[in-house]
């Protein structure tokens, strides 16, 4: 097919940076604090040509590495070739991000008495969005939908289509951020393909849930707090193929009992934020994640609010970046639960600054519970870490239990590369621990390490 731009309301802001075409075809190229981004569906290989204004020689790198795609430059003009449908992020020195997202070709939208289908072309100031048992929210490639959608102890929701959910709706209203995402005691549910913009609160939530799929869906935003995807109290979830952009943790599994009801108890009855339940068989494949401002870019925690969080998996994931105070790997348990069971795999890291691993049994401002739990049978294999000029002196990692009742046992590095360097040890890693037993550091000779890292640079003036 040849690609098919997507194409957005003409009173929506386009870049006043970028100018884009795909096989000369003109894109439409939004303009977002965080970042700028444009959207087309393709199913082969593409050229994808800029038009940068003020371009000057800058260096520009095309994200995730792995993929080796080289940009190639002429005066102002960008060219590169897209091989397959992926997201790509676009960073020029002094540029805004650009996200190019070439999609696989948009499947039959629904229909039905079931079907809350919003067109494309339009902006779409809805507010609420309320959905019952079996019913569908559709939002069209094209359309933007403004305010948020909930769902609460239904089955068969599906939320899906390749328009966007914008979170400004509230912020225009209220002058106050709410959740942009709801599943409240939901099975059998899934979330696919949307691109979510802030201003939000946490833009995907899933609250004691069960059986739960959310596929390929795009997010940026760069305000504290918007947690990508929060997984609270759920189990059997799957989160795959997704691309995000959060101020705060791209991924956050927890289990959290806040009654206080800040923003969410719109309608009334809503159950919101009592997500206590065990979490477990939780996995978390094949996303790229780039985190701003604080939190992890996979993190477990801080609220921890239940006897168990186990059998979780990340696994084939590429983190663009994680800037200023945030961590990459983490685990801050600070209520009851015993954390257990959870395995990093495959994990390509582009940028880091901070913390590379912070696993902590801790007591903060964000937990309840008068009893510590535990953290045990960590794993993290296959794992490559770039390294830049800002880390040495700065970046550090840390594993430490509570005290010598409350401690993190059983930690497992296998074939762990920083900077191309295979740690063996503590040292190699600038590793601080404090009650914490059992880590272990090995590498397997004949190991291969898929997908690798091929270079390295960063944000201009961000770390």
């Amino acid at each position: 097919m040849n690609p098919l731009p997507h194409t957005f309301h003409p009173s929506l802001t386009r870049s006043s940076v970028y100018r884009a075409t795909v096989n000369s075809l003109p894109l439409d190229v939004l303009s977002h604090s965080a970042a700028d981004h444009t959207t087309f569906e393709c199913d082969g290989a593409v050229t994808v040509e800029l038009e940068v204004a003020g371009l000057a020689g800058e260096a520009i790198t095309v994200r995730p590495l792995r993929l080796g795609i080289e940009a190639k430059v002429q005066g102002s003009r960008v060219r590169f070739t897209v091989s397959e449908p992926q997201n790509l992020q676009i960073e020029i020195a002094g540029k805004p991000l650009l996200y190019v997202y070439a999609l696989p070709p948009a499947e039959q939208p629904p229909s039905g008495a079931n079907v809350l289908r919003f067109e494309g072309g339009k902006i779409h100031n809805v507010g609420l969005i309320v959905l019952g048992e079996g019913q569908t929210c559709w939002i069209d490639a094209g359309a933007v939908v403004r305010g948020s959608i909930r769902a609460a102890g239904v089955s068969g929701v599906r939320i899906g289509g390749y328009g966007i959910l914008d979170g400004g709706y509230w912020v225009d209203l209220e002058n106050r951020r709410r959740k942009a995402m709801v599943l409240d005691h939901c099975t059998q549910s899934r979330v696919e393909t949307i691109l979510m913009v802030s201003p939000c609160h946490w833009m995907v939530v899933l609250g004691a849930c069960e059986d739960i799929t959310v596929t390929g869906i795009r997010q940026i935003a760069d305000d504290m707090s918007s947690d990508g995807i929060d997984i609270a109290g759920s189990k059997r979830v799957r989160v795959t193929g997704c691309c995000l952009h959060n101020g705060d943790d791209n991924i956050a599994i927890k289990a959290i009992g806040n009654t206080s009801g800040e923003d969410e108890r719109v309608p009334l009855g809503f159950p919101d934020e009592h997500w206590k339940g065990t979490v477990e068989d939780v996995v978390v494949s094949g996303c790229v994640f780039y985190n701003i401002h604080g939190g992890s870019a996979m993190e477990i925690g801080y609220e921890t609010s239940t006897d168990h969080i186990r059998n979780i998996r990340f696994e084939d994931i590429d983190v663009l970046a994680v800037h200023q105070f945030g961590s990459v790997f983490g685990i801050h348990n600070g209520d009851r639960a015993m954390v257990e069971n959870v395995v990093w795999d495959n994990i390509r890291v582009e940028h880091h600054f901070d913390t590379l691993i912070d696993f902590r049994v801790l007591q903060s401002r964000w937990n309840v519970d008068a009893k510590r739990g535990g953290v045990r049978n960590i794993t993290l294999s296959n794992i490559q870490v770039a390294q830049s000029p800002y880390n040495a002196g700065y970046t550090v990692s840390i594993i430490s239990g509570f005290n010598a009742a409350h401690p993190v046992t059983n930690v497992t590095f296998e074939n762990f590369e920083l900077g191309g360097r295979m740690m063996l040890n503590a040292d190699d890693l600038d590793l601080v621990t404090r009650h914490a037993h059992e880590i272990t550091f090995r590498r397997s000779p004949d190991a291969v390490m898929a997908k690798r890292v091929v270079g390295v640079s960063a944000v201009a003036g961000v770390v």
